[in-house]
């Protein structure tokens, strides 16, 4: 498990017991030493939201706000609890795809109980009022409640007491923080291995049949990761460089037995790598990157950016194939370009602080990038497609057409600059390559 706090996101109609159930949460968590901070929806509304009203928009807005803030408070290791209406499934969905990627553990619980009831505790008589016509927009009455499809708890509140549903929520806490904490040591664990076994090949084989060497290391370390995932995961599918398959499954492990396979053939190359992900429930939750030649081991459970060094702005690039995107973006940037081998190496050569960007616009498969994606996630880093929506893993086509990885206070910069180079090659100034081409489906090997 990382240093990050978790989140536990309790959501329900008006007068569930929300806010009730979040305070004595805290209360359990802070009497055993946990940081924690409660993030009310009535208080954050009157606080930070005032604007806004009761829209499915607005709703979608105070709900990415409340995450905003979930998100910067679990980066700095408190438990976050949250007592928020949150309507709508798809806001919830993607507030939990966010926090797991950057590492935190999520519970969602759904407190509710029957109308009758609520109507019952409703001082208020908002209830009342809504079911007259008096109240528009009302959760639950005039406005769609829609409820968690597999909510790590589901709490009665009209059968058990406060004391009750904090027990039941400690424990859910417990058990997610576990499979967490889990999955983030088997990427690891994994990926040194595999690492292991790359060393020990190099030092077997030697390089005077590189073809031969680079061979046995993609299937050597395909060979271990696959055993090892079905030994500790049984019921976990694998994608890997060596076998793609169809991206289906609810936990999938994506890897890259060897990536950087060209260097990994070269005696005084240390730029090859070995990724380890896990793609579940629509997020990253886990991932590992180990730099064997180096010695270095990248993972989710314990992430840290390096901060940037000084000079000028500087883009990780192919040391043979320097794709006319970066080089745009070096002009546009005012950069210098930094040639290195694999994906993996030039994402983690931006956690490390040894460069600013990674930028690459030709397409690439899943295995290339989902592991340091995974680990610059959860460092706090940004990670994109070019037009700054989310990286989606999993599909049937392991292609992804793109990605841009840099640091959060570059990202505006950064995204604003790719625009303006496409922009320009669309219309023929500047550069002959358009940095959106499409691309022959050939993996980054340096």
């Amino acid at each position: 498990m990382s240093s990050r706090g978790a989140v536990v996101w309790l959501t329900g109609l008006s007068g569930s017991g929300k806010s009730t159930i979040a305070r004595a949460l805290a209360v359990e968590l802070a009497g055993a030493g946990t940081p924690t901070e409660v993030l009310d929806g009535d208080v954050v509304r009157s606080a930070l939201s005032a604007e806004l009203g009761f829209s499915r928009r607005d709703r979608g807005i105070q709900v990415q706000r409340v995450g905003y803030l979930a998100d910067l408070l679990s980066r700095h290791g408190v438990t976050v609890v949250v007592a928020l209406i949150s309507p709508y499934r798809e806001n919830r969905d993607a507030v939990r795809a966010a926090l797991e990627a950057a590492g935190s553990s999520f519970v969602e619980v759904h407190v509710r109980a029957p109308l009758q009831e609520l109507i019952r505790r409703d001082t208020k008589g908002l209830y009342r009022k809504a079911l007259a016509g008096e109240i528009n927009a009302f959760t639950g009455i005039s406005d769609p409640y829609e409820p968690p499809g597999q909510p790590e708890l589901v709490v009665d509140t009209d059968e058990c007491d406060p004391a009750d549903a904090v027990a039941e929520i400690m424990s859910a806490l417990r058990r997610a923080q576990a499979a967490d904490s889990g999955d983030h040591a088997l990427a690891g664990d994994l990926a040194v291995a595999a690492g292991r076994r790359l060393l020990a090949l190099r030092a077997e084989l030697g390089f005077a049949d590189p073809g031969a060497l680079r061979d046995a290391g993609d299937q050597g370390s395909h060979a271990l990761l696959a055993a090892k995932i079905a030994e500790h995961r049984p019921h976990d599918r694998l994608r890997s460089e060596e076998a793609s398959g169809d991206g289906s499954g609810e936990r999938l492990w994506i890897v890259d037995p060897l990536d950087g396979t060209r260097e990994f053939g070269e005696a005084d190359r240390t730029d090859w790598a070995v990724h380890v992900a896990l793609w579940s429930g629509g997020a990253l939750t886990a991932g590992a990157v180990a730099l064997p030649a180096r010695d270095l081991l990248l993972t989710t459970a314990a992430a840290v950016a390096r901060p940037r060094a000084p000079g000028r702005f500087r883009i990780a690039v192919s040391r043979t194939r320097p794709p006319a995107l970066a080089k745009a973006l070096a002009e546009e940037l005012d950069a210098d370009l930094v040639p290195m081998g694999s994906a993996g190496v030039k994402i983690a050569s931006v956690l490390l602080g040894e460069t600013d960007l990674y930028v690459h616009g030709g397409g690439q498969y899943e295995w290339d990038s989902a592991a340091p994606v995974a680990v610059a996630l959860a460092a706090g880093l940004h990670a994109s497609r070019l037009d700054g929506s989310p990286l989606v893993y999993g599909r049937p086509d392991a292609w992804l057409p793109d990605l841009v990885v840099c640091r959060a206070d570059d990202a505006d910069r950064v995204l604003a600059a790719v625009k303006t180079v496409e922009q320009a090659a669309e219309h023929g100034v500047g550069h002959s390559a358009a940095p959106g081409a499409p691309a022959t489906r050939v993996e980054e090997k340096a």
